[in-house]
């Protein structure tokens, strides 16, 4: 098992003696003030360990950082107590993490090497503050000693379950792969050279046609289960873009992925509609299991757009945002193109009117009249307002590539709207 510990460090959590509890209920304790630090690391870690992770889905991303926020608000809890970590439950959310990482194909032994990872990095953590705490260097190994113990029962009881359901998941996946063309599909997705004929048969569904593919998501909280309304929602998305048949998929615990395929291309239709607390993002009309594949991926740019958007919005079309998509791919570096573009612009508590003033601007041909209309403002407030900007930035044309790069990714990546902190794609 993962993180079974050695044999004769087995006794230590039970010996821990009183003024060893009252140090590590007080690290417990200073720990509340840096759970978010503490799960950022360990996924970092995580992340740079494991590519495999590092490149999945958004919405893998998602489900592991509930499950490690769980995790930690979990052992603090526990640590603080000192209650038995063999009794350890496991978190839903990670429960829900390890399901879905079955859905995904992500083998057992990433599942396994993600948890010996992070528990290594958190122990690093916990040992920076606990050594913090204590000049005696006696009291120090006996806490270090028996909390690295405790840590180690915690994970190989948390993972019992963990691992239970993961298999279940993967059984069930198994017995459903034939009809459903589950195993197929991960192959179209990531590439692999296929027969589109028998593709096409343990998928049931066309590849050699036409294809517009989608995602639809749900950001309700965790313990709501929403998977009706997903069901509904990819129905509903696939009625409106009227193909003449249709391919949707659980992708995790509030993500469904879905293609709408025709004989012939379709331009032109759009998948907007009431749907209830679902956001919908489409891609591209695209031929073949070329087509098939790329028009996915647009969706999922489109869907990392939005979620970079505030607020988010209830639908967005790929070629809506496709320009954006690409600007905002590594949004680290969109972010400092941003400001070193924007500059002084940014600090200004009118940024947001400066920043919409200007894009209007640029979209209306550089007109003043036609932006001073749409705004409902006069011409001289305009000009004002453009003024000010390009004053303020690296360039001296309203219109230039840079400012018009600059502001569109303001709105998405830049320390605008909601006092300098964006939430990650």
């Amino acid at each position: 098992m993962v993180g079974a510990a050695q044999s004769g460090s087995r006794d230590r959590y039970g010996e821990l003696s009183a003024e060893g509890r009252r140090l590590v209920a007080e690290v417990a304790a200073e720990l509340g003030d840096h759970l978010e630090s503490a799960r950022a690391a360990v996924n970092a870690r995580v992340l740079v360990e494991l590519p495999e992770l590092d490149q999945a889905p958004l919405e893998l991303h998602d489900g592991f950082d509930r499950s490690t926020r769980a995790h930690m608000a979990l052992l603090r809890g526990m640590l603080g107590a000192w209650t038995d970590p063999s009794a350890a439950p496991a978190p839903k959310e990670a429960v829900d993490w390890g399901v879905d990482l079955a859905r995904h194909g992500i083998p057992i032994e990433t599942l396994l090497r993600a948890y010996r990872i992070g528990h290594g990095e958190f122990w690093q953590f916990w040992l920076k503050l606990l050594s913090a705490r204590v000049d005696d260097p006696n009291l120090l190994a006996e806490t270090s000693a028996a909390t690295s113990d405790y840590t180690f029962r915690y994970v190989d009881a948390a993972l019992v379950p963990i691992i239970d359901e993961y298999l279940r998941e993967r059984e069930r996946l198994a017995r459903r792969a034939q009809s459903l063309g589950e195993a197929e599909l991960r192959r179209v997705l990531r590439g692999d050279a296929v027969d589109i004929g028998l593709a096409s048969e343990r998928m049931r569904y066309r590849l050699d046609g036409w294809h517009i593919g989608f995602i639809v998501w749900s950001d309700a909280e965790d313990e709501v289960d929403v998977t009706p309304q997903l069901d509904r929602a990819g129905a509903r998305v696939a009625e409106v873009l009227r193909g003449t048949e249709s391919l949707v998929v659980p992708a995790g615990r509030s993500v469904l992925y879905g293609w709408v395929g025709s004989s012939r291309r379709r331009g032109g239709t759009t998948a907007h509609s009431e749907i209830d607390g679902m956001h919908v993002c489409v891609g591209s009309p695209g031929k073949g299991v070329a087509g098939f594949r790329r028009t996915h991926d647009q969706a999922g740019l489109a869907r990392r757009v939005a979620r970079l958007s505030t607020p988010v919005p209830a639908y967005l079309d790929y070629r809506d945002c496709a320009v954006a998509a690409l600007l905002c791919a590594d949004v680290d570096r969109a972010r400092e193109f941003v400001a070193e573009v924007l500059g002084e612009t940014l600090e200004r508590d009118d940024a947001d009117r400066l920043l919409e003033t200007v894009s209007v601007y640029q979209h209306e041909g550089l007109s003043l009249s036609r932006a001073a209309e749409r705004l409902h403002v006069h011409r001289n407030t305009v000009a004002y307002r453009v003024r000010r900007v390009v004053e303020a930035s690296t360039e001296n044309d309203g219109g230039s590539l840079h400012l018009r790069a600059a502001v569109e990714l303001a709105r998405l990546v830049g320390p605008v709207a909601d006092g300098g902190h964006r939430r990650n794609p």
